[in-house]
């Protein structure tokens, strides 16, 4: 099989023909907006039974989570908002993550909150006070990142650099390894 006949099945041809992959093997930067960020995390951890009107909000310097969950055996739903910090980046051939730091958690510290939160995610883990996103499992990201080009993996070449939270969207730079 050719690497255009992979292309033709794949969703790599997707992301190769998104403006967004050019910026980033040209201009070694990318930018994800709040509402894509909404779309492939809240909308897999959104639960109306439980948790309801989670929202996702990216300010400078931090990620916040917020919404309403309800508790037995309280009969109303109580609000919660838990801001994230950029905690580290693991960017290598082993592993590609993300590790998030809870900061804060109001109106009181609620861990299972954050691990069924989590836990209703494919690609998020919780321990010891990080949430790690791993991004070889997020769906729009895992095709990209362990494509192959006749036994070539690219992504193993390039380097998140650096990663940052600013109003509105999330930027990243990158670099290449030779």
């Amino acid at each position: 099989m050719s690497i255009f006949d992979k292309l033709k099945n794949s969703a790599l041809l997707e992301l190769i023909q998104d403006p967004r992959l050019r910026d980033l093997l040209t201009k070694r930067e990318f930018r994800l907006s709040q509402e894509e960020l909404h779309r492939e995390f809240v909308n897999q951890a959104a639960d109306e039974e439980e948790v309801q009107e989670l929202a996702l909000t990216v300010g400078e310097g931090f990620l916040e989570l917020s919404g309403r969950v309800k508790k037995r055996p309280l009969p109303f739903a109580i609000p919660f908002s838990a801001r994230f910090s950029l905690h580290s980046l693991e960017f290598s051939v082993r592993s590609k993550a993300v590790h998030l730091r809870l900061e804060e958690l109001k109106p009181f510290s609620l861990d299972s909150l954050t691990k069924k939160l989590v836990e209703k995610v494919p690609f998020l883990s919780f321990a010891d006070g990080l949430v790690t996103v791993h991004l070889v499992k997020v769906p729009r990201l895992a095709g990209l990142l362990t494509c192959q080009v006749k036994g070539f993996r690219p992504f193993d070449h390039i380097v998140l650099k650096e990663l940052s939270f600013r109003a509105g969207e999330v930027v990243g730079r990158v670099g290449v390894l030779l």
